[in-house]
């Protein structure tokens, strides 16, 4: 997995430079940051996208996903050879057609010791700079604006330095598909306060 990862950010990095050199912009799917590896466990086979991840195992995922990312990010001291991003953080993994609106409801316990693993060794030991948060709610409260996930477990207990991206229009579900923000502006006030967000390369 490391080898791959190694490869898909050479390739990527080359497309890159190419993209820069035809248009010089950098704006969505043209940047340096990848949205890989999917660390979900999959144990649902309902879910549609149980091809993307490593499977149902904790401790395999972890394993995998740190393999992956580190190759994706390389190993030059000043710079990253590009972003990986571990998603979707977290306890996604049920029916597509929910996640707008579903709201997970799972135990500390489970969550340390089935979804948690594999985020949590791939940001302290494969130190991937960027984490994407889910369209879900867990416990009440949007993944992407979710204190529980994104102060207490990533910032404050694993020390993430790095910077959140939502998955595309979660940011949206915040008051429109959970409607836990009632209006636009609340929800925004809401993620800034949880979401510090930087340049796609990042100096070491």
């Amino acid at each position: 997995m490391h080898q791959i990862g190694d490869t898909i950010s050479t390739e990527f990095r080359a497309k890159y430079v190419d993209q820069v050199a035809k248009d010089g912009s950098t704006e969505w799917y043209k940047g340096l940051t990848i949205w890989s590896p999917n660390i979900n466990i999959f144990r649902d086979p309902r879910w549609g996208r149980g091809q993307e991840t490593y499977g149902e195992d904790p401790y395999l995922t972890s394993r995998m996903g740190v393999a992956f990312v580190t190759g994706l990010q390389g190993n030059d001291p000043k710079y990253f050879k590009t972003v990986a991003t571990p998603k979707h953080f977290a306890v996604h993994s049920g029916p597509e057609l929910t996640r707008h609106e579903v709201d997970v409801t799972a135990s500390r316990h489970d969550m340390e010791d089935t979804y948690f693993p594999a985020f949590r060794a791939t940001v302290m030991e494969g130190k991937a700079q960027s984490v994407m948060c889910a369209y879900n709610s867990l416990n009440g409260q949007p993944a992407c604006g979710n204190t529980t996930l994104l102060q207490e477990h990533l910032r404050k207990d694993w020390g993430f330095d790095g910077y959140v991206v939502s998955d595309c229009g979660a940011m949206r579900d915040i008051h429109v598909g959970h409607a836990y923000a009632k209006t636009l502006p609340e929800r925004q006030r809401l993620h800034s306060r949880l979401v510090r967000i930087t340049s796609a390369l990042i100096p070491r």
